[in-house]
């Protein structure tokens, strides 16, 4: 009893240690990302002033101590004169006034980087979304097309389809920019949908194939009695029991199109059309990058929508994996 008891103590001991060398990370960009650039230099790694002023400030005036409340806050006529914030005396302020003033020093990080990040959010959700469907409409029915109906060649082309994935992405990277351009997609929408479509449509054929393989016959003999075509038994019957490995596909198509990187980078000369990879990139490269508690903030914002899939996808994601949905 013993013994095992001083077993569990080691594993939970291993598996904290790993959580916190996991976390440490992230909660160094989020603390750095509510800290000016003086805190920084002045101590990497500590707790951000206005957080503990707040804090402070808050304890006091639930003891009725708001005359201990002080803070530099410029004036305007000191704004006029660009004083500097170190000479700035400080001065007695209202807990509210206070609150409201420490609050936009802290958040102002994230006020200007979302200033600057949102094109290419909207950008990215718009490709990602139709991307998305693009992979899941198109890779369901050729996978339903492989599986149920056979046809001269079915089996050949189908491995056809399955040997692109070991061409590494690399090779196809230089024949893929020269045909966009000729095409003249350069410069678009399309260059960022078109090719991660049918660049996805292989890794989602496979996943589809197998899973549509295990279904049973008997399901489609009897629609097909009831007098259902093509179209009715893709709609009504196989898609409906597809949830599974609908959201792996939409899981892995979002996470493969939101990291990507130098495929945005490489065929948009033009920022309008950048996407939060890229648009990352940018901003490190151009003055906000003297700010490093906007690019904090900035990495902080983009990595939002992913932590929000993270939540709602990884139920039914792992559902898909346990159905079934990478038998081969």
């Amino acid at each position: 009893m013993k013994h095992r008891k001083r077993q569990d103590i080691v594993i939970h001991s291993i598996l904290f240690s790993i959580l916190f060398l996991t976390m440490l990370p992230f909660v160094f960009v989020v603390n750095n990302s509510l800290r000016s650039n003086t805190e920084i230099y002045h101590a990497f790694f500590g707790f951000p002033n206005c957080i503990r002023d707040m804090t402070r400030f808050t304890i006091w005036h639930m003891q009725n101590k708001d005359d201990l409340i002080m803070l530099k806050m410029p004036t305007d006529s000191e704004k006029t004169e660009s004083v500097r914030a170190a000479d700035v005396p400080a001065r007695k302020v209202p807990y509210d006034e206070a609150m409201s003033h420490l609050w936009k020093e802290t958040t102002k990080g994230y006020r200007y980087s979302w200033l600057v990040l949102r094109p290419y959010m909207v950008n990215t959700i718009f490709v990602c979304i139709i991307t998305m469907l693009g992979v899941v409409t198109i890779g369901s029915i050729s996978g339903y097309i492989f599986s149920r109906y056979k046809f001269p060649g079915n089996r050949f082309l189908f491995l056809i389809i399955l040997s692109f994935m070991m061409i590494p992405h690399v090779l196809t990277l230089v024949p893929s920019f020269l045909l966009v351009k000729r095409l003249g997609m350069l410069n678009s929408y399309w260059v960022l949908i078109l090719p991660s479509i049918a660049g996805g449509q292989v890794f989602a054929i496979f996943l589809f194939k197998g899973f549509f393989d295990g279904l049973p016959e008997a399901l489609f003999e009897s629609a097909r009695l009831d007098g259902a075509g093509y179209f009715d038994l893709y709609w009504h019957i196989v898609l409906p029991l597809s949830k599974q490995v609908v959201a792996v596909v939409m899981v892995i198509t979002i996470l493969g199109t939101w990291n990507n990187f130098l495929w945005p980078f490489i065929t948009n000369s033009d920022a309008k059309y950048h996407v939060v990879a890229s648009g990352l990139y940018l901003m490190g490269q151009s003055q906000v990058a003297s700010n490093f508690s906007t690019m904090f903030a900035a990495y902080i914002l983009s990595s939002i929508p992913l932590l929000i899939l993270f939540v709602y996808a990884t139920k039914p994601f792992m559902q898909g994996v346990t159905s079934g949905a990478f038998k081969a």
